[in-house]
């Protein structure tokens, strides 16, 4: 994967408070990122409600990301074509398509493995770091994904007998030490404080389970 050695020579283009063009014709980010809040809440409650085709592909990572942003961003759906950085540079845009695709294909072949919690965990857990390390969209990289892997786990658990978990974020205490985690694991493939994490937040659904947790302001 192009990771952080392979890509330390290169700077976003973009600054960090930057702001996107939007469908909204908001020019003010503050106003900007509470709008898109509502709409990409409102999208993720659709989704939960109704997942749509699942082939946990490339094709189906990006149906997301348009689903959520299509009234948003032109780019909705599209893989990025700029060189991205937070904290850490993300994989450079040449080589998207070929990273998520092959890190999906892997996830997909590695299902029927997974028998128990622990298997799980950690298949998650790898697969959370990875697509963040590609981060294949200019913005609304972190729902997407949680929304990816959130379809992931109702699927294998159904699939392969397990008790059905899901990744409730609501109990994360510190996202700061969230993220941290993630990039130590995208930077040096060091996945224990992430592991950790996981595992604290990774529960058995309830069966009137409020929708909550999407943690739609952390990235």
């Amino acid at each position: 994967m192009a990771r952080a050695d392979n890509i330390l020579n290169y700077k976003s283009k973009f600054d960090d408070d930057g702001l996107l063009n939007n469908y909204l014709g908001i020019n003010d980010p503050v106003e900007l990122n509470r709008l898109e809040n509502i709409i990409t809440t409102y999208r993720l409650t659709r989704l939960y409600l109704n997942a749509g085709i699942q082939t946990f592909d490339i094709e189906h990572y990006q149906r997301i990301h348009k689903f959520l942003f299509k009234d948003i961003y032109s780019f909705a759906g599209e893989l990025r074509t700029e060189v991205i950085s937070k904290q850490i540079p993300f994989c450079l845009p040449q080589f998207i398509h070929g990273e998520l695709k092959k890190t999906l294909d892997n996830a997909k072949h590695n299902i029927n493995k997974i028998t128990n919690r622990d298997e799980l965990l950690q298949f998650i857990t790898v697969l959370y770091a990875d697509l963040d390390s590609i981060h294949p969209f200019r913005e609304g990289n972190g729902r997407t994904e949680r929304e990816y892997i959130r379809q992931l786990i109702d699927f294998i658990c159904k699939k392969n007998g397990l008790e059905e978990y899901n990744l409730d974020y609501s109990l994360i205490k510190d996202s700061k030490a969230f993220l941290d985690a993630i990039i130590k694991a995208d930077a040096i493939l060091d996945y224990g404080d992430l592991m950790t994490i996981l595992d604290s937040i990774l529960v058995v659904k309830k069966k009137e389970q409020k929708i909550s947790g999407v943690m739609t302001n952390m990235k």
